[in-house]
């Protein structure tokens, strides 16, 4: 098997090119072949793709960086990565960090680990950057076992099959032998709040005489409760707390706020009782193991594995019910109101295991994969209103999980005399992919006051009989477990599906520096046909300091299976009020009744084209315009409101059993346009005792949406098909321009960190009513903001390493949101453009034995 030594420095890669050398050499002795993402090439590297692919090293990060998980640290050193704690979500999707590239969707790219598909997590978002979709949950995988993230910012899924419109992200997993690595680190926020932990431990060995190894790495981390960042006043309540209709309106002539002082007094507490937590960062614990592992059993052919589970127990606190809102209360169970709490337990399994052999020069691959992820949803610390002073305060409301199954065959050989050098590939899969909903109990979803209504009715000869009238709410109190309530039986699915592919991917070295690329996949789902897609690159060495490259490829993204059968009940807020929001499967009878129809794929084209350079020793600069058509893209729909009388009868016999009073749909509403400039820089200086590395990166990106498809005999309700918030998350809600700077400084004894980057303006709409036909919408520009970070780590001994820091050094937290929507409530940060928590002291810990 050829083996391949990375010998230049990638943008991102914060070693010495000495250091560098020597640890890819390790690992090329161990396991051989050294696999760019976006090639099948064996002879392919960061530097000759043509396309652009980040490379960024992670130990290194976690030795100097403040952010410890993985989604964070590629957030504040990749231009193109977008990913926010909570990813800006409500209920369980608060409990994952989702990815987005180029400003596409959470759903828009693929994961790769160790080059193999990796399974998606089985949560829908509800709210935030990932509303309406399933997305990776990268933080499930220890950052600890992690050697280096390869980003492909370029749509392959005539490489990789569905989801690669945005591009590729594959985590190389760690192969390392002879050492124990510890890592752990500390840090708080400005109140001593939020205070997160992290250590890890990873350990690899040598497997007999030829090169094979085990590495295996165990995580554990916490974090515990955080207040809302800014102010000590921010998001204090200033509305009726005992009084009726407290959290609805706010004082009167006679419901004043001495009456609330006195009754505070009385009991010994303030309105600080009544806050709620900060967004983006719930209390949360989690334990992770994961293995990689190559044995060699004969010459030119090793069995390899790899794959783990984790556990995490993740706690996301909503509206706090005060006392007097009697609509979600019952003071005989909390006479001070309560704050009611979601935990979610997630469990998240992987196993690969595959063999790679020679066989007269072509290389043959044979694997299979299987990974899935699991949530169970318990409220606590609530009730269900419509039950009264019966009702349970703590919840099973409901289980749902994913899996996915890939085994796959590729085969490549690289003929070095053809042209001058041509690389053939081409392989098979098959896929199956599975989701499944298991109802909670009955008291979480349940309308307690819902009774069977009956008309007198007189048959043909006369008789009377009594006929089936439809149901009715008695008092009007707020069904199921208050913050979200449980799975119905009636929601329940098994489903499945199957995936059959196959591709072929040429490389040719038409002279020596121009190389020419193309790649076609077909693609068979027992759901919904057939897809092809197709890629073409290219790239023209001019001279060391000057290459031009470019490509074009054509995508899709299949729906996934949760979003045809998911269906939840939750709370929103509009204006401060509460709306309980219920999400429709795309399977309903009321979907369909509707006359919104079946999901399809999502199809794309897309367009790349730049530079690169080397315009002198140890520097580096790529520039590369991108342009992504996407058509037909899913996503929800705005909310259908229970006053509107023209819904269909299925309609609003589902708002009217869910107890909500407005609903929501999974449909193909609209198409994007994406435009965008990506620039990487570096430069490496040494020094007589150390050197100095300096980073610049900045990602431009303008997305609008280029058509509505409003579904016919629903033109009245093109408002309500496609939102004004659902138009501001998929082209306003992430930053147009980042832009990251960098400087680090090594010596045999130190380590010196300066980072700043830049998170560019924002908009945000946010929905004040259900109006037909057009609803009214808040909107508010959020400034630009640049966020700053400095370490300094110092080996205390050959083996140890001490780093302390600060993220956020300047407490940059960006903007209020405004008095307009913020309710009863003093205002709150929005936190979207990089979710932070304001100014973030760390200590860390490494060693090496």
């Amino acid at each position: 098997m050829k083996k391949i030594i990375l010998t230049v420095t990638a943008p991102l890669l914060f070693h010495s090119l000495s250091a560098q050398d020597k640890h890819l050499t390790d690992t090329t002795r161990q396991l051989g072949e050294i696999q760019i993402v976006g090639s099948r090439s064996a002879d392919r590297t960061k530097l000759n793709s043509p396309v652009p692919v980040d490379i960024i090293d992670i130990k290194s990060l976690q030795e100097t960086a403040p952010q410890t998980s993985i989604t964070q640290l590629l957030q504040y050193i990749s231009p193109s990565f977008h990913s926010v704690n909570g990813s800006n979500a409500g209920d369980a999707g608060s409990a994952l960090n989702l990815a987005q590239l180029r400003g596409l969707g959470v759903d828009q790219l693929l994961v790769l680990v160790n080059g193999k598909r990796r399974h998606k997590s089985a949560n829908v978002n509800w709210g935030g950057l990932g509303n309406g979709a399933t997305g990776y949950d990268l933080n499930a995988i220890p950052v600890s076992a992690v050697d280096r993230i390869e980003i492909l910012r370029d749509g392959a899924a005539a490489q990789y099959g569905s989801d690669a419109i945005a591009g590729v992200i594959n985590i190389v997993l760690k192969k390392q032998t002879d050492h124990i690595l510890v890592n752990t680190s500390a840090s708080t926020r400005r109140r001593g709040d939020g205070v997160t932990t992290r250590t890890g431990i990873n350990y690899g060995t040598r497997v007999g005489q030829q090169g094979g190894f085990f590495n295996i790495t165990a995580e554990f981390a916490t974090q515990t409760i955080a207040l809302q960042p800014g102010r000590d006043d921010a998001g204090l309540y200033n509305g009726p707390i005992y009084g009726g209709g407290a959290n609805t309106r706010g004082y009167d002539a006679i419901y004043t706020k001495e009456i609330d002082d006195a009754i505070l007094k009385s009991r010994g507490i303030d309105r600080h009782h009544f806050d709620q937590r900060g967004p983006g960062s719930n209390k949360a614990k989690e334990a992770l193991l994961f293995f990689n592992t190559a044995i060699p059993v004969r010459e030119q052919t090793e069995i390899y594995a790899f794959g783990g589970i984790s556990r995490r127990n993740s706690q996301f606190t909503a509206v706090y019910r005060l006392p007097g809102w009697t609509e979600r209360n019952n003071t005989t169970l909390y006479p001070d109101g309560f704050l009611p709490a979601m935990d979610n337990g997630i469990t998240d399994k992987s196993i690969a295991i595959g063999v790679k052999t020679t066989v007269n020069q072509w290389k043959i691959d044979l694997s299979n994969v299987y990974g899935r992820n699991d949530f169970s949803n318990v409220i606590s610390n609530s009730l269900n209103a419509s039950l009264g002073a019966k009702s349970p305060t703590t919840f099973d409301a409901g289980k749902y999980n994913g899996t996915q199954n890939t085994a796959s065959l590729d085969i490549s050989r690289y003929f070095k005399q053809a042209l001058h050098g041509l690389n053939i590939a081409f392989g098979a899969q098959y896929r199956t992919e599975t989701y499944q909903i298991i109802a909670g109990e009955e008291a979480s979803y349940v309308k307690g006051d819902l009774r069977p209504v009956y008309r007198v009715d007189t048959s043909a000869a006369g008789v009377p009989y009594l006929s089936d009238a439809g149901w009715l709410a008695l008092n009007g109190l707020s069904p199921g477990s208050q913050i979200h309530a449980g799975f119905r039986p009636v929601n329940e699915v098994n489903v499945s599906r199957a995936i059959v592919a196959a591709y072929v991917d040429i490389e040719a070295k038409i002279t020596p520096q121009w190389l020419v690329s193309a790649a076609v996949r077909a693609e068979n789902f027992s759901d919904f046909g057939n897809v092809t897609t197709g890629k073409v690159a290219s790239r023209y060495s001019f001279a060391p300091w000057l290459s031009l490259r470019a490509s074009a490829n054509t995508g899709f993204r299949a729906p996934d299976l949760a979003q045809f059968y998911y269906t939840e009940t939750s709370t929103t807020f509009q204006q401060g009020r509460a709306i309980d929001l219920v999400t429709a499967s795309n399977k309903s009878a009321a979907t369909r009744a509707l006359g919104i129809p079946s999901l399809t794929p999502e199809r794309s084209t897309g367009y790349t084209a730049g530079i690169t350079s080397q315009p002198a020793p140890n520097a580096e600069i790529t520039a590369d315009a991108y342009y992504v058509d996407i058509n037909n893209r899913v996503g929800n729909t705005g909310n259908f409101s229970a006053s509107d009388t023209h819904l269909p009868a299925d309609v609003r016999a589902l708002l009217l059993q869910t107890g909500t009073t407005q609903a929501k749909f999974f449909y193909n509403a609209f198409s994007t346009r994406t435009k965008g400039v990506e620039i990487t820089a570096s430069y490496r200086i040494p020094l007589d005792h150390g050197q100095l590395q300096l980073l610049a990166g900045g990602n431009f990106v303008h997305n609008e949406v280029t058509r509505i498809n409003t579904p016919k005999g629903l033109e009245e309700y093109q408002y309500v098909i496609f939102s004004e918030a659902e138009r501001a998350r998929v082209t306003t809600n992430i930053p147009g321009q980042k832009i990251t700077l960098q400087g680090t400084w090594n010596t045999p004894r130190w380590s010196l960190l300066l980072r700043t980057v830049y998170f560019g303006p924002v908009t945000t709409a946010t929905a004040q009513n259900a109006t037909f036909p057009k609803p009214d919408y808040y909107f508010q520009e959020l400034k630009p903001i640049w966020v700053t970070d400095l370490s300094a780590g110092y080996h205390i001994s050959k083996a140890i390493q001490v780093t302390v820091g600060v993220n956020n050094v300047f407490n940059v937290l960006g903007d209020y949101t405004d008095a307009a929507i913020s309710g009863l409530r003093n205002p709150t940060i929005v936190g979207i453009q990089n979710g932070s928590a304001g100014i973030q002291p760390f200590v860390r810990l490494f060693g090496k034995f």
